[in-house]
């Protein structure tokens, strides 16, 4: 599965109606939101969901699948090495519980101009470089002049509202926009990494960097074997450690990731003792896999975290750039051969829920058929959509988990013959007498018992279908190039949708190399929607737009859609303290500190605890 990057607004819940433009606190601020002024007050300590006295020291380690060899994550080249995010600071920090808003980081104030034609930043007078120098405001314009020219195409994407940014003075950076740009603009712009232009110069950025680079954030490179591990050292002098929005995080000392070449052997690798800590994601091992020794003696830990997050869309994407793909009913009579309720019994213990719109779990996600504001924004395009669009809720199968789906294959063969394919010798062919064939590519051989079964099915239509599992780093290429049939994707959304929808849907994404438009969605009406999206002024602007948005994805079919747990299964060796409080965002293990008596007690026994 590739992990779709994403830089839009927090996901979070609505809870109170959306601004016209994002809105800071008074001139000289401390913070940002889309959707009210900021919750904390000026002078706050922490956040109100870490502990703030979280004591420091230890270490931890992380298992990692496949290899890394950059520790630029920035751009397209190279595998960047887990943690790599830890090296540098972004000019404003995120909270985990509050819906699309941000404080200062680097940027010690921001304030956006009443017209919304301006976000400007003020850095933080201390703000230093981990080689003593000074965080200036031409650092932040080079950074992002960078990503834009030399940086993932994603940059292009997300920052297309500047029109450009300015350093006026040392500490202080304003970044004009355009007119219309998006009411999130202010904190996609604060999440920018900012790095130290004078370390790179006489560098080619575009180039995968194996040297530890200097950078702002808490921790620095301690050690380094290329696609084996990688340790970081907490700094002692981290400038920012003591700002209300750092305090409570980063406190283990060293934070290593090991890299292992198969899930199984990074699984053994845990219940040895030498991994510290999993977030476990597949349903089989969290039910079978965690019976041995040092789970029943209480040294390992399993815990689920509930999340309040709206959730994306997972899913078998397909390639519509590819001609097998092309024809939006062969796309629908995928999703009707994936048998859902089979693998949720079966595969994952009943641990799921089916997956039905781009914006599930969440207030965003469309239903019923268009009504009222939805239907206005639909109209203009009915000549382009499908008639069913307009009259009939999106649905998909329900199976009865018994593995005989004959009806939903059934239909999904009719689909096909409506598209032109026919079943000769066993075989859907068209009528050129091509079959109809494709592979299914995953870079995790785990999702093999998922997709195998799938195949079958799709073997009983008459399809010529092969599953592939192969390197990540490959992997990784392939999807950058859009060289593949079909695969897993992830798109992660929240609840004020911006800007990175043009990234995901839009057609310029689409013809451009590394975007997250896996899929090839190339439509006019996707594209005037996402304008309306970017453009809504109000809350019920917003969902108008987004439900018309979702509906028409969803009836292009350029997904099986698969399901959703609105939760994390956590399985750590019982070594850990963690805050009391709950977060929306489930948990944060930057908010999560070694405790000393239950290391000493676990620790001495760790090694030897699965001996029977």
């Amino acid at each position: 599965m590739k992990r779709r990057i994403f830089l839009g607004a927090t996901a979070g819940l609505l809870t109170s109606p959306l601004t016209a433009r994002a809105q800071a606190v008074p001139k000289g601020g401390y913070g940002v939101g889309v959707t009210g002024l900021p919750a904390l007050p000026a002078g706050f300590q922490s956040f109100p969901y870490v502990n703030a006295n979280a004591p420091k020291g230890g270490a931890v380690t992380f298992s990692e699948i496949g290899g890394f060899d950059s520790f630029n994550p920035f751009i397209i080249r190279g595998s960047p090495a887990a943690g790599a995010n830890y090296l540098w600071d972004t000019l404003m920090r995120q909270s985990d519980n509050e819906a699309a808003v941000a404080y200062g980081l680097l940027a010690e104030s921001v304030e956006v101009a009443p017209d919304h034609g301006s976000v400007t930043f003020t850095l933080h007078p201390e703000a230093k470089f981990s080689d003593g120098s000074p965080v200036l405001a031409s650092d932040v314009v080079w950074s992002f002049q960078t990503f834009c020219t030399k940086g993932q195409p994603y940059f292009q994407q997300y920052y297309a509202a500047v029109a450009a940014p300015a350093a006026v003075s040392d500490r202080q950076v304003v970044f004009k926009l355009h007119a219309g740009a998006p009411r999130e603009m202010p904190l996609i712009l604060g999440q920018l990494a900012v790095l130290p232009q004078a370390w790179w110069k006489g560098r080619d950025f575009t180039a995968p960097l194996i040297e530890a680079p200097i950078g702002s954030g808490p921790y620095k490179v301690e050690s380094s074997a290329l696609n084996r591990s990688v340790s970081y050292r907490r700094r002692p002098d981290y400038w920012a450690a003591d700002l209300p929005v750092c305090r409570g995080f980063y406190n283990f000392d060293r934070i290593t990731y090991e890299y292992f070449g198969d899930p199984s052997v990074a699984m053994e690798a845990f219940k040895a003792g030498d991994i510290d800590f999993r977030n476990e994601n597949i349903s089989k091992n969290w039910a079978t896999g965690y019976d041995f020794p040092a789970v029943q003696k209480g040294l390992v830990r399993k815990q689920v975290f509930k999340d309040r997050l709206p959730v994306g869309m997972q899913g078998f994407g397909m390639n519509s750039r590819r001609p097998v793909f092309s024809d939006p009913r062969v796309r629908q009579a995928m999703a009707w051969a994936f048998d859902f309720e089979w693998a949720n019994k079966v595969l994952f213990y009943g641990s799921y829920q089916r997956t039905t719109s781009y914006f599930s779990n969440s207030d965003l996600a469309s239903s019923g058929v268009p009504t009222g504001a939805e239907l206005a924004l639909l109209e203009p395009y009915r000549a382009q959509l499908p008639a069913e669009l307009f009259t009939k809720p999106f649905a998909l199968p329900v199976n009865d988990g018994s593995g005989n789906n004959r009806p939903a294959l059934i239909a999904a063969l009719h689909i096909l013959e409506q598209a032109g394919w026919t079943v000769k010798d066993r075989q859907l062919k068209n009528a050129a007498g091509q079959p109809l064939t494709f592979e299914i590519l995953l870079n995790d051989p785990s999702f093999e018992r998922v997709t195998l079964p799938y195949a079958q099915d799709l073997k009983r239509l008459g399809v010529n279908v092969t599953v592939r599992v192969i390197d990540p780093s490959e992997y990784q290429q392939r999807m950058d190039d859009f060289d593949f049939d079909m695969t897993v994707v992830l798109f992660p959304e929240s609840d004020v949708p911006g800007s990175e929808q043009r990234d995901y849907w839009g057609s310029a994404a689409a013809k451009l190399t590394g975007s997250n438009n896996l899929m090839g969605v190339s439509s006019p009406v996707v594209d005037a929607l996402i304008a309306k999206v970017v453009a809504a002024t109000d809350r019920d602007q917003l969902y108008a737009a987004v439900h018309a948005l979702d509906r028409v994805l969803l009836w292009g079919w350029y997904v099986v859609p698969q399901w959703y747990l609105g939760a994390y299964r956590l399985a750590f060796w019982n070594v850990f303290g963690y805050p009391a409080t709950p977060m929306r965002a489930g948990f944060d293990i930057d908010s999560w500190w070694v405790d000393e008596t239950l290391a000493r007690a676990t620790d001495t026994q760790r090694h030897h605890s699965n001996e029977v």
